[in-house]
């Protein structure tokens, strides 16, 4: 009896010689339901793949699923605007003013057969392709990705909206509550070195010479290359912009900030076009986020368009000064007061000693 009292009790219906053994769950990637396939399809097909375009817009934090419509209701009406596209939203509310003429019967019959069609999500996507825009939630706060098809541009189609935005002195006019900024996207690829610089050249070979460094080749070169690349040059002559790089990383590690400029600055001729970073001719932006790399090059008004916030374009229209800008003023202001200040304290300190 003595012996027992330190021994665990077995548990109903073992013996207590075996462990129990856990029990399996799911099929370990193994098998999925028609439900768990369809719910992973809808997954992969919600984040930005490569080969995508579009447009980057953060947002008023936890107000990511207002962005959304806001975003998609003003990207439509500039689609309207710019294409004379009309959206499909729009086209809805004419079918549902042709359905008012039917009997009650037969609109009851309409409805239940749409509750009734299951859309798998092979035929969401099929939907969604031909859709020009799709807004997706990342799972980061204050970030969205619109998804956007031919015929729109993704540079011309966000310059044209941020430049009426920076026209519009009505406060009363305001389209938008909780966008912030917009950064066009003209191609997504792999965010690795090497796919960094394929997307680099697919989007730069139009703006840019891209035969490399100059500065950095010598004489032991190969001239066949050298050869190569003047023909290739001589089909087509690039104005000689200044430019800058802008990148941003996202929920990445891999890519780091020196290499990603290092790796684009590394393809542009650096004889025909200089780096300028206070008043560029070009912007080029680079964004990458998680495995995906975005690029894209924009007039060097980008930042006189307030890097294309729209909120803070707003502000500045309506002559509203935010906190932030109030104390970037003060700071400003503090600085040419010492600035101004410095020589008068050598003046000072010279004519005392002329009087010594």
């Amino acid at each position: 009896m003595g012996g027992d009292k330190g021994k665990r009790k077995n548990a109903p219906g073992g013996d207590g010689s075996q462990k129990q053994k856990k029990k399996k769950t799911g099929g370990a990637g193994k098998w999925t339901t028609p439900n768990q396939a369809n719910k992973l399809a809808l997954e992969r097909n919600s984040i930005p793949q490569i080969g995508d375009r579009g447009i980057w817009v953060t947002c008023a934090r936890h107000q990511e699923n207002k962005a959304a419509r806001e975003v998609i209701n003003l990207f439509e009406e500039y689609i309207e605007t710019m294409y004379g596209i009309k959206p499909a939203s729009k086209e809805a509310k004419v079918g549902d003013d042709d359905d008012a003429d039917l009997d009650i019967e037969a609109a009851i019959a309409k409805e239940l057969g749409a509750m009734k069609e299951n859309k798998t999500a092979e035929v969401q996507k099929q939907e969604e392709d031909r859709a020009l825009l799709k807004a997706m939630k990342l799972n980061i706060d204050c970030l969205l990705f619109v998804r956007t098809k031919d015929p729109i541009e993704p540079v011309e189609f966000v310059k044209r909206i941020v430049v009426d935005t920076k026209e519009c002195t009505d406060i009363r006019k305001i389209k938008c509550r909780y966008l912030n900024r917009l950064t066009p996207m003209s191609v997504m690829g792999k965010a690795t070195e090497q796919g960094l610089a394929e997307t680099a050249r697919q989007v730069l070979e139009e703006h840019f010479d891209l035969s490399g460094k100059k500065s950095e080749k010598t004489e032991g070169d190969g001239a066949e290359a050298e050869t190569n690349k003047e023909g290739d040059n001589k089909k087509r002559e690039y104005k000689p912009y200044t430019y800058a790089i802008r990148p941003t990383i996202r929920n990445h590690s891999n890519l780091k900030r020196d290499v990603v400029i290092n790796t684009i600055a590394g393809l542009i001729n650096d004889e025909r076009h200089r780096v300028d970073l206070t008043n560029p001719d070009k912007v080029i932006l680079v964004d990458i986020f998680q495995t995906v790399c975005g690029l894209s090059v924009v007039d060097g008004d980008w930042d006189e368009l307030k890097k294309y916030n729209m909120t803070e374009l707003y502000n500045q229209a309506a002559g509203i000064t935010t906190v932030g800008q109030k104390k970037k003023k003060q700071q400003q202001d503090q600085k040419q007061d010492e600035k101004t200040s410095e020589p008068v304290k050598d003046e000072e300190t010279k004519d005392t000693k002329e009087q010594e």
